[in-house]
């Protein structure tokens, strides 16, 4: 089990980290970032892989879930008696890491450095992966509440940066 000082650490690095990154996406879009926002970045690329506009508003329902990911796993942060949560155990700090490769990607891809952009989604991507193999999320058994607040919105974000990861190793290989 980990200790009360290791969970709460991993707690508020979870909700700093899903600050972070909604932030930094939004400003990547208002300022822009680079002179371009997001989606004017993927056209300067064209290439047969490349989803439709649309499908990318898939964001938004991930910043939906990752936010609700962040409140539930920190559902006993200010409680007096606190809850076992093994699955933040198991999330350790990846969900950290891939929030900072997802930061990292928004930047290279802003400011066109394209091998800086694979780097940082697959960085984003093995993170998730091994989120959720360690939640064993097809296979456990884990409660309802943690299979809503955690597994789907993980799944979710897994599933969207499989696509995401093969579009910017696309980009790469048009970039050439």
């Amino acid at each position: 089990m980990v200790n009360l000082e290791k969970k709460q650490l991993l707690q508020i690095g979870n909700i700093l980290a899903v600050i972070a990154t909604i932030v930094v996406n939004l400003l990547a879009n208002i300022i822009p970032i680079g002179g371009n926002n997001t989606g004017e970045l993927a056209d300067l690329y064209p290439n047969l892989f490349v989803p439709a506009g649309y499908v990318f508003s898939i964001w938004f329902i991930i910043y939906v879930l990752i936010t609700i990911f962040a409140i539930y796993q920190a559902k006993d942060f200010f409680k007096s008696e606190k809850e076992e949560l093994p699955f933040i155990e198991k999330i350790s700090v990846f969900f950290i890491i891939g929030s900072l490769g997802n930061i990292l990607w928004i930047f290279f891809w802003h400011y066109r450095i394209i091998i800086g952009s694979v780097i940082a989604i697959l960085v984003l991507f093995l993170s998730l992966l091994i989120i959720y193999l360690k939640l064993e999320i097809a296979i456990s058994d884990a409660p309802r509440n943690e299979k809503l607040f955690v597994h789907l919105p993980i799944s979710v974000y897994f599933g969207w940066l499989t696509v995401a990861t093969v579009a910017q190793i696309t980009v790469l290989l048009v970039d050439l």
